[in-house]
């Protein structure tokens, strides 16, 4: 089937040939990242009050993506600028941005045009996006898993709940159900960079690639700063979800519902524009 050729074509030349990159940008993050909370921890660990705080790979994992607390504006606090979460995401933009123009103007056109049909075209780079965004978070938490083993940290899928408190200045009301924060690690920042990136792709087919990378950028900081459940990127910032803000945080069924609802109608709409659009106009 063509759709599968297509697929495979960009699995091999947009994924495969580029592995070195997702390496070295999973794992150079990954060491960045944990050696900033070990010394976090170590320097918190110090405080009489706070006790000693212990290292897992599932502690450092939650670290990567705890995001900030909920922002009130006030002229007494500034906004926290969620630098590092806002890295792990973009790097994972960054990763997809080019390739699927390139191919546009490249052997890709020749296979587009021999198919006939561009919605196999869409529909492979779609998939190709899906798995992209997977093959990043992979590296990323294998990234992870390498630096625990090098410095002798526990691989252990444990949460600390006294972790989570420290971060967030105050105790909790009850405890962290462990499986299901395992389960929110594993689904929700997947699934927001999945439709990142799909919005990418169609961002930046019609407007161009730098447009796409600037609407994702915006969306994560609109995120950041206003916390609203129509804003994706507040699924994916565990300080803001219902285990954290147990009166008004957010819900992870609610996030898988909107983020796959809104993945579905990129792959939906850019499909039809894709269909319409001269998209072979340039050559």
């Amino acid at each position: 089937m063509m759709f599968f050729k297509l697929w495979k074509h960009d699995l091999d030349y947009g994924l495969l040939r580029k592995m070195i990159f997702y390496v070295l940008l999973g794992f150079g993050q990954a060491f960045l990242f944990c050696r900033g909370f070990s010394s976090w921890a170590a320097a918190m660990s110090s405080i009489p009050d706070v006790g000693e705080l212990t290292e897992t790979f599932g502690n450092h994992l939650l670290y990567l993506f705890q995001g900030i607390d909920e922002y009130i504006p006030s002229p007494d606090e500034p906004f926290d600028f969620p630098s590092m979460w806002l890295l792990v995401f973009l790097c994972g933009n960054l990763l997809t941005l080019t390739y699927p123009l390139r191919d546009l103007e490249g052997i890709g056109q020749q296979i587009l045009v021999r198919s006939g049909r561009r919605e196999y075209w869409w529909l492979a780079k779609c998939g190709w996006e899906i798995v992209s965004s997977f093959g990043y978070l992979l590296m990323l938490a294998l990234g992870v898993l390498s630096y625990c083993l090098v410095f002798r940290i526990p691989i252990k899928a444990e949460i600390s709940q006294r972790l989570m408190e420290v971060m967030i200045g105050w105790g909790l009301d009850r405890s962290l159900p462990q499986a299901e924060v395992w389960l929110w690690l594993l689904v929700i920042p997947l699934l927001l960079l999945i439709f990142l990136n799909l919005l990418q792709l169609l961002v930046g087919l019609v407007f161009g690639p730098i447009w796409g990378f600037a609407v994702n950028g915006a969306l994560l900081l609109l995120s950041a700063y206003w916390m609203k459940p129509f804003l994706p990127g507040n699924y994916a910032m565990f300080r803001r979800s219902i285990w954290v803000l147990i009166d008004r945080g957010m819900v992870m069924g609610n996030g898988v519902a909107l983020l796959i609802g809104e993945s579905l109608c990129v792959i939906v709409v850019g499909g039809v524009i894709f269909h319409r659009r001269d998209i072979l106009k340039k050559e």
